[in-house]
């Protein structure tokens, strides 16, 4: 096994990375990685179902979809996320108990600063019942990449806000997270680290309990190669938006000139039916408006450039452009 450094901030570059070593390296990998602000979206989620877009956009948080399954993450720079990239068939005959296999190492080093840290339910890991480590996997033909985050000193107001859904006004295919209780580690030590100075005692407490002998930088070409696919894949909204779940999207907002109801479905992240209601008036016909929506992304800078040359008001006599398609992504203000 080798340890790989990596101090990017990046989510695209990180998640790109994972993707690159788990392609191109015959070792087993373990690294560490701190995001900036960002929302990591399980492979099998409904991305628009799961983040508050508005908080998003306004505080400049980088969705990224992960190539594992799971439920949504905030991370922030006191989050740490770790991953294992190993052989999967060497652990065939642990496959059930594969998320406890790689939450050990990193439970035993919390215990081992005094921290009552045990491994729950079906991949968390706790301190009094409360959740700071989520894990998940992915498997891709004889490889198995292993990674979870820790909520080392997040700020919990803000993964509140980034995570908050209006589920009820989804009725979709796709994976829901589930609450939990959740708390950070820097109450429960001992003795007061900061997130360098405990990603340096994580990484050379499992370095010294795997026996790792080699230490991994990423050359030029491992950098060109990575951050190719963290534009070719990682960073675009097909995969990030694009990827979630077939999904049937309803909202409805009382405005000053009426009650507009949105009933649309969404595939591949794009609008492939629309229907408008309400008790509104209008100057023209609303199927027009409707069709002019048939084919776009459920996004907002989609539907702004749909619209560009539309008015809507000449529908829905009253309603700006800008509030009818908060309206259609359900967004306040």
């Amino acid at each position: 096994m080798i340890y790989v450094i990596n101090n990017s901030n990046d989510p695209f570059f990180n998640h790109a990375a994972e993707e690159y070593l788990m392609n191109n390296f015959d070792d087993e990998v373990f690294m560490l990685w701190i995001n900036k602000p960002s929302i990591l979206i399980g492979r099998n989620q409904n991305t628009v179902s799961e983040i508050n877009l508005d908080y998003v956009k306004n505080n400049g948080i980088e969705v990224v979809r992960r190539l594992s399954g799971g439920g949504t993450v905030y991370n922030d720079f006191g989050n740490m996320n770790f991953t294992f990239i190993t052989n999967r068939i060497s652990l065939e005959p642990q496959i059930k108990n594969g998320f406890e296999k790689f939450a050990l190492p990193v439970i035993n080093a919390l215990q081992s600063l005094g921290v009552n840290a045990i491994f729950t339910g079906r991949n968390d890991i706790t301190i009094d019942d409360k959740k700071f480590s989520g894990n998940a996997q992915y498997f891709q033909k004889d490889k198995l990449l292993h990674h979870g985050t820790l909520l080392f000193d997040c700020d919990m107001s803000k993964l509140s806000l980034a995570l908050k859904s209006k589920a009820v006004k989804f009725k979709d295919k796709g994976v829901k997270s589930v609450g939990a209780r959740v708390t950070n580690i820097f109450p429960h030590l001992k003795k007061p680290m900061t997130l360098e100075d405990f990603k340096e005692y994580l990484k050379n407490y499992i370095i010294d309990d795997h026996n790792i002998e080699n230490i991994y930088k990423f050359s030029e070409e491992d950098l060109k190669e990575i951050n190719k696919i963290a534009k070719e894949r990682f960073s675009t909204w097909e995969w990030n938006y694009g990827k979630s779940p077939e999904y049937r999207y309803e909202n409805a907002v009382k405005y000053p000139s009426g009650v507009v109801e949105y009933n649309l479905n969404v595939e591949d992240g794009i609008i492939v039916d629309i229907s408008i209601y309400g008790d509104f008036f209008g100057e023209e016909d609303i199927k027009e408006l409707e069709l002019a929506l048939i084919g776009a992304k459920h996004s907002m800078d989609e539907l702004e450039n749909q619209l560009k040359n539309i008015s809507v008001d000449k529908y829905i006599k009253g309603l700006s452009n800008k509030e009818f398609i908060k309206g259609l992504l359900d967004m306040e203000g």
